[in-house]
């Protein structure tokens, strides 16, 4: 009997959830890059539901720039400032909520980054 009953506890499904990405927080939320070619790596953090549960999903989300003219972004959340000068530039980072369904829905996760040049002047 008792191992009928520990058996059926492992026979029991979980929640029935899947896990869901739920929102992207970037890090750092806000950046200045002052002159060209300067750098900041930003990263993306998973926050997901069922369970609750957080994780670096840098490597698995789609970065963009608003600006790319200004502030270029690669695949690895790498940034690069050029030789333009702007503020309020936004960063994104998206991922679908469930990886494993390209028809779920989509998490974007932001930060801000401000470009000026050496002595804070912008032509």
């Amino acid at each position: 009997m008792a191992i009928g009953i520990l058996l059926a506890g492992f026979l029991l499904p979980s929640c029935g959830f899947k896990r869901k990405l739920v929102s992207i927080t970037m890090i750092p939320s806000t950046a200045t890059l002052t002159g060209p070619g300067v750098n900041i790596q930003f990263q993306a953090i998973g926050n997901y539901e069922h369970p609750p549960d957080h994780g670096d999903i840098s490597n698995s989300v789609n970065w963009a720039s608003a600006a790319p003219q200004i502030v270029t972004i690669d695949q690895a959340g790498l940034a690069t400032s050029t030789t333009g000068c702007g503020t309020g530039i936004t960063i994104t980072a998206t991922a679908h909520s469930d990886p494993h369904d390209s028809e779920s829905g989509v998490v974007i996760g932001t930060a801000t980054v401000a470009v000026a040049q050496p002595g804070g002047i912008c032509p």
